[in-house]
């Protein structure tokens, strides 16, 4: 498969951006494991709005068996409409794309790094994402309805649906950057009566904690002579930037104090227990 943008990448990790909304159309899939898979990758990059359009059918067993993690609560809130129902649905978005291996016909086409940050630039409103069904993808009727046609070309064989969707997640959260919804996300149980607390991200040391860190880590540095004659051109502080610069974590910061406190002790009494 050709990765046109799409993979690892040199360089800064991108600022956070405000997300649009964005939302990514399964359109008449056949398998419940692809819609299960690709709630979870949507779940996995932080986005949260899937629409099933005329799917073949579906067994809500298989679905949550794929959608595991933050995937079941993007699979419990996904909303299933018809064929009828869709211009409805296409009316809402200000900008929709398809996804296909086809070369196109009367829109613009390119890969999706391109058309990620070309409409990031742009921001024109909610954008609507199409994927077609598992054997013939998108058809021409669907991608003329598109106002971009995002080509994801698989030389090798036709891209797994539910790749295709973890393709197109992976290059949005990479340019819009980290979500912080992440934070405080809800995952419905299995069997839908009770939500649980997505893990949340330890908030990080105040800079007060990282100073006194700092200050009795170089202390210990002169107690022990270190950096030793052969270190001498280096200044202790060289070693302890990231205890400087770092974004330490609360729980972090306070296993560091821990240890620094241990070493004192035995400093302070050679003969300690460890």
């Amino acid at each position: 498969m050709s990765t046109d943008g799409v993979g690892p990448r040199s360089g800064d990790t991108p600022p956070h951006l405000p997300a649009p909304q964005i939302t990514f159309a399964l359109v008449q899939p056949s398998e419940p494991e692809n819609i299960g898979a690709a709630a979870r990758s949507l779940g996995a990059f932080g986005f949260e709005h899937l629409v099933v359009i005329a799917p073949t059918r579906r067994l809500r067993s298989r679905e949550r068996s794929l959608a595991v993690r933050g995937g079941r609560r993007v699979l419990h809130d996904a909303h299933t409409v018809s064929l009828e129902e869709s211009d409805a649905l296409l009316a809402e978005h200000a900008e929709i794309w398809g996804t296909s291996a086809r070369q196109g016909r009367r829109r613009r086409n390119g890969g999706a790094s391109p058309a990620v940050a070309d409409y990031l630039r742009r921001r024109p409103g909610k954008l609507l994402i199409l994927f077609g069904t598992e054997r013939d993808g998108l058809s021409l009727d669907w991608l003329d309805r598109c106002h971009r046609q995002v080509q994801l070309p698989t030389p090798g064989g036709p891209l797994n649906l539910a790749h295709a969707v973890t393709v197109m997640a992976y290059e949005l959260r990479f340019q819009l950057g980290e979500p912080r919804s992440w934070t405080d996300a809800r995952i419905p149980s299995p069997d839908g009566n009770r939500e649980t607390r997505a893990p949340r991200k330890e908030p990080l040391a105040s800079p007060l904690e990282r100073r006194e860190l700092l200050r009795r880590a170089e202390a210990l540095l002169l107690r022990i002579g270190y950096p030793t004659r052969a270190l001498r051109g280096h200044p202790p502080q060289a070693y302890l930037e990231p205890l400087r610069s770092g974004a330490l974590s609360v729980g972090q910061a306070r296993w560091l104090m821990g240890l620094l406190t241990h070493l004192e002790c035995q400093l302070r009494d050679p003969g300690g227990a460890v």
